[in-house]
């Protein structure tokens, strides 16, 4: 059998699930969480401090446009976003105060607590609603209402506008090889929002 030739590859050894879409109408501000698969732990400690940058650059937009645009816009805004972690606060124990969004442990398990501020309860976590099973590789992408508000081209009733959006993340200094991953990106469409138009009284 001969051998393969370098410019016809048969085997693509980065895959990935695609680039993404995030879609918001003009004003809304959310955030969403994202699984690390190549991160054990990202939860605020001295021990895990990976950088995180996320990133939205202003699209190409036209006014009327039809397809999406597939060029940056010279000189255009770029936002960078926050990038929200959670905290690991140790075993679950029934008179420690816990605030939303902390991390316990509990038979091996880790919850987040959903909601509340300086909660106390003696329910164990597996059997009180109010917190949740989750795992210690997760962070949350913050979008801001105001993300395309500067934009040179604003979104009309029917002819959304893009932005190009990009997750990095980069490991602590390490002794072998620093690795730097960006396991998120996509274009972010802004759609025409009838509120933001309207003047608030």
């Amino acid at each position: 059998m001969s051998r393969s030739r370098l410019v016809n590859p048969a085997q693509d050894l980065q895959a990935d699930a695609g680039a993404v879409l995030w879609s918001f109408i003009k004003g809304e501000q959310l955030e969403f969480p994202i699984t690390l698969s190549f991160i054990e732990d990202a939860t605020v400690q001295p021990s895990n401090n990976y950088a995180y940058e996320a990133v939205i650059v202003e699209a190409q937009n036209t006014v009327g446009q039809t397809t999406k645009p597939t060029t940056i816009q010279p000189a255009g805004v770029q936002t960078t976003l926050t990038v929200r972690r959670t905290t690991l606060i140790g075993t679950w124990s029934a008179v420690v105060a816990y605030n939303k969004e902390e991390i316990v442990l509990y038979n091996g398990i880790y919850y987040k607590l959903l909601k509340g501020a300086g909660r106390v309860d003696a329910t164990v976590p597996s059997a009180d609603p109010l917190w949740e099973v989750t795992t210690l590789n997760k962070v949350y992408l913050q979008f801001p209402s105001n993300i395309a508000s500067t934009w040179t081209v604003q979104p009309a009733v029917n002819v959304p506008v893009y932005g190009f959006f990009e997750l990095r993340i980069t490991e602590p200094t390490d002794p072998i090889f620093q690795r730097t991953w960006k396991p998120v990106r996509g274009m972010v469409e802004i759609l025409f929002s009838p509120t933001d138009v309207v003047v608030d009284v």
